[in-house]
């Protein structure tokens, strides 16, 4: 059975699609369209602009799920939506034009997603997990498995360059006016120096572009699939983008949508390679949203749905977080839904092991209400009430296969030329 999870981050969106059954689960293809809601903002409100932009961008993904023959989506946001304002208006315009629910995720959820994503490399001497977003940086020390010893600060590289950097990149001066908030910010939390970690696992989508940055100016590729930082070349790659005519260029070259981001991405890993003192740098190319359809999938995270085949809403929900709130989301039914929208049943996903101990699964889910607070049409009312006569649409649950990801080839631009479905 295939599933996909869709990733509303600040300055892109993202998607993988997984062929799942009891054995494994196997990323089969992964797209990526650059997005930055943050340039939509009025105020602290994203703009009925950037809405339609957002609307307009996961009809797309949605289309290509479908042509995959997926059966379940989940849509996810991490701080791209949480810190704005009117975050539930928002997703109710998302749910009510593409039919897709939106799970919010707190800092440290997203932290521990990264965290399940890349077990693998826990076997590594003292390993840490650094990914870098827009609006947050999550930092995991992968020797150590409880979700409340993940670190998420709630400033990202966005927040960097609107506080610092005058133009598109950094200068030397803006470079130690960075360095010096980063100190003071690791400082306040306590952040681990020298001999505490060796490894540094670099996650997300803006750390790899890092990377093919680095490469391209250190002249290196990865062997055998590995990709590796050598500290000293890092060092010169950052003073290059400092000072250097041909700077842009070299990003446009090598990561043109993060134009904007690579400049303060690569001071604050700098920072981080010299405080941990690392003897070894490595990039992964998994993340949040392989790790949260892991944890979904094994009935250990909460996540709502949406089901290609009966065209309904099913799972559990998240509460959507208060307006303006710093406080992490918390788990259970959306209790602060906006009053316009229809409270959605939530039993759609059984833990590992339910159907093999007998255990009735239910589905229970129900369409999105009409706009505008009117009742459901008669069409997701018969689907509702179908479905509690007798249909089901309880989740597959496939079993972590642990050890290294295998690498599998993706066709990042190529769908199957598959009908899509009539409605």
């Amino acid at each position: 059975m295939k599933y996909s999870v869709i990733d509303i981050s600040s300055s892109s969106l993202s998607l993988i699609v997984a062929e799942a059954d009891e054995r494994k689960t196997e990323i089969i293809f992964k797209d990526r369209v650059s997005l930055s809601l943050l340039h939509y903002l009025e105020g602290k409100r994203l703009s009925e602009r950037g809405t339609e932009k957002l609307i307009d961008a996961l009809k797309e993904m949605k289309d290509k799920c479908e042509r995959f023959g997926v059966r379940y989506c989940y849509l996810i946001s991490t701080a791209a939506l949480r810190v704005i304002e009117n975050c539930e208006e928002v997703a109710r315009a998302v749910t009510e034009r593409t039919g897709l629910p939106v799970n919010f995720t707190d800092g440290k959820t997203e932290a521990y997603c990264d965290y399940i994503a890349n077990l693998y490399y826990a076997s590594f001497e003292k390993a840490v997990l650094l990914d870098l977003g827009g609006k947050s940086l999550e930092i995991c020390d992968l020797t150590k498995g409880n979700k409340e010893d993940m670190m998420c600060f709630d400033f990202g590289l966005l927040d960097l360059h609107r506080k610092f950097i005058k133009k598109i990149q950094p200068n030397e001066k803006e470079a130690k006016d960075i360095k010096k908030f980063l100190t003071e910010k690791f400082d306040d939390a306590d952040l681990p120096k020298k001999e505490v970690f060796a490894t540094a696992v670099m996650v997300g989508a803006t750390n790899r572009a890092v990377y093919d940055v680095y490469a391209d100016y250190a002249d290196v590729s990865g062997e055998d699939g590995v990709k590796t930082i050598e500290y000293k070349k890092f060092k010169k790659l950052v003073s290059h983008l400092l000072v250097d005519a041909e700077r842009s260029t070299l990003i446009l070259n090598n990561a043109p949508e993060k134009l904007y981001l690579i400049g303060p991405a690569t001071i604050v890993l700098k920072n981080l390679f010299k405080r941990f003192g690392l003897r070894h740098i490595v990039v992964s190319d998994r993340g949040v949203k392989e790790g949260y359809l892991q944890l979904v999938l094994e009935g250990k995270e909460s996540g709502m749905y949406y089901d290609f085949e009966n065209h309904t809403v099913g799972g559990t929900a998240r509460a959507l977080p208060a307006a303006g709130s710093k406080k992490a989301v918390r788990k259970g039914r959306v209790k602060n839904a906006p009053a316009k929208a229809k409270d959605i049943a939530d039993k759609g996903v059984p833990a590992r092991g339910a159907e093999k101990n007998g255990e009735e699964a239910v589905n229970g889910t129900e369409e999105i209400a009409a706009t505008d607070g009117k009742k459901a049409d008669e069409k997701a009312g018969a689907s509702a009430e179908g479905q509690a006569d007798g249909g089901s649409a309880a989740v597959a649950v496939p079993v972590k296969r642990r050890g290294r990801p295998r690498k599998q080839p993706v066709a990042e631009n190529i769908l199957p030329q598959a009908e899509e479905k009539k409605e």
